[in-house]
């Protein structure tokens, strides 16, 4: 360990030879303990604030579920839900919030220095594929060395494609842009978190937390009649005038903006589980069903609330679906295009699945990329980093297409197809009417739309009680 250095007179303390010295290097040689014990001691609130705030989230989502289903133990979850708010003393205590652990792009906080990856454990300095692939699904293929590399190449005015030119100003050419100090990470968290409260307030298909009079929480439902509550996606009613008897809508949750691929793998198996169900209810009614997406724009500002669109149709008319959207697709694409015009994600059966999970074997991981490219599937052939319109024939994949010009693109292009299918008015699909329902009638929808489909024998979201 180093000798203490006295800024002012050059000397250490040893050459000073005065007990001051002695003591402030006694002092800097027990810091270390008390910073580990302050951080200790700041972990250990931050845990309590997690705690509650988790509990207090599981029993207002308890409650939003008795009251959509209006069973009879709702009384007592508001009564658990009403204690556990009065536990809280925050009588002269700032509000405490705990930020997200993604941004509003799905971007992972990274607010200290460490690369950490699942389970908060650091990665290898030679991460495994698999390790590699996590980190980049976590920042969104955010990769700063690349900015950073363009912006020294659009300053240097000499710069030649060449290896030589390149290998002779390496050092340049690599200087990165200095990272930026926690505090700054920490404020854009805040500012972030800030814009994602004010979109989520005024999003339709988001549960909202809203303030009564008495100061406590209360868990608000979409303005969307939810059918069935899954632990991350709903089934709802559209909040304007349905297009077809039985028209349905299917969102996750949580607040995701833009397109369903940042949806997580639990998020995507309740996605496949409602469209199975909705396929067998219509299936028995001699119908069938597409379901739409269309995602216009991917900033964060302007991106909606992804949603997939479950619009029924006889199935006489359903089997001519693939060739109408694929003719409707040719048709509003550019002649000059740089993407395909039209993206097959239909799964292919004669293709092997991936078999192997060893972290350590990196060739076999090649391997296994190559066959989950070659099964197709939306998940594996679209992006979630450029705007596209997709339609579902079935929940193994349709057809997808990429919006190079979204100002030419109408956002109702999917409905469009529909309406021509089933011989709809413009108005149907263009600008349907907005129905303005109570809290009372909206659940009044739900139960007759419940009713009259039968939904009660197709609801896997029941098993989710037992």
């Amino acid at each position: 360990m180093g000798e203490a250095y006295n800024h002012r007179s050059g000397r250490t303390p040893q050459q000073t030879g005065g007990k001051g010295g002695r003591k402030r290097e006694q002092t800097r040689s027990r810091s270390p303990d008390h910073r580990n014990r302050n951080r200790a001691t700041k972990d250990e609130r931050s845990s309590k604030v997690q705690s509650y705030s988790t509990e207090l989230n599981k029993l207002n989502a308890q409650v939003m579920k008795a009251r959509l289903k209006r069973s009879p133990e709702l009384a007592e979850l508001e009564r658990q839900l009403a204690e556990a708010k009065d536990r809280q003393d925050t009588k002269g205590q700032d509000t405490v919030v705990v930020l997200p652990a993604v941004d509003s792009r799905g971007r992972r906080v990274a607010i200290d220095d460490q690369l950490k990856g699942r389970g908060g454990a650091e990665l290898e300095r030679d991460p495994s594929i698999l390790q590699m692939a996590r980190l980049e699904r976590e920042t969104a293929g955010d990769d700063q060395t690349d900015r950073d590399l363009a912006r020294q190449i659009a300053r240097d005015t000499g710069f030649t494609n060449d290896l030589d030119y390149i290998d002779d100003n390496v050092s340049r050419l690599t200087q990165r842009r200095r990272e930026k100090s926690s505090e700054q990470k920490r404020q854009d968290a805040i500012r972030d978190y800030k814009d994602v409260e004010s979109t989520v307030s005024i999003c339709d298909l988001c549960f909202k937390q809203t303030e009564t009079r008495d100061g406590s929480t209360e868990l608000k439902p979409p303005d969307y009649p939810v059918v069935a509550l899954g632990n991350r996606v709903y089934l709802g009613l559209p909040n304007r005038e349905p297009m077809s008897d039985g028209h349905c809508v299917i969102a996750p949750v949580e607040h995701i903006p833009g397109s369903s691929l940042k949806c997580d793998d639990d998020s995507w198996t309740e996605i496949a589980n409602f469209m199975k169900s909705l396929m067998q209810m219509f299936a028995a009614r001699n119908q069938g069903v597409v379901f739409l997406e269309t995602v216009v724009s991917t900033a964060p500002s302007k991106a909606h609330h992804c949603m997939f669109e479950c619009i029924p149709m006889p199935m006489d008319t359903m089997q001519d679906a693939p060739a109408c959207f694929r003719e409707s697709i040719l048709a509003a694409s550019d002649e000059w295009s740089q993407n395909r015009k039209i993206i097959d994600t239909a799964m292919k059966t004669h293709a092997r699945a991936p078999e192997n999970d060893d972290v350590r074997d990196q060739d076999n991981n090649h391997a296994d990329a190559r066959a989950a490219i070659r099964r197709g599937g939306f998940r594996n052939t679209m992006t979630a980093r450029v705007p596209y319109f997709h339609v579902w024939f079935d929940h193994r994949g349709g057809l997808g297409h990429v919006i190079e010009n979204a100002d030419v693109f109408p956002p109702w292009f999917g409905r469009e197809v529909v309406a021509g299918m089933l011989d709809l008015p413009p108005a149907v699909y263009r600008r349907p009417r907005k129905l303005k329902e109570s809290r009372d009638q909206r659940l009044h929808r739900a139960d007759e739309w419940k009713k009259q489909f039968g939904w009660a024998k197709y609801d896997w979201t029941a098993m989710l009680e037992q």
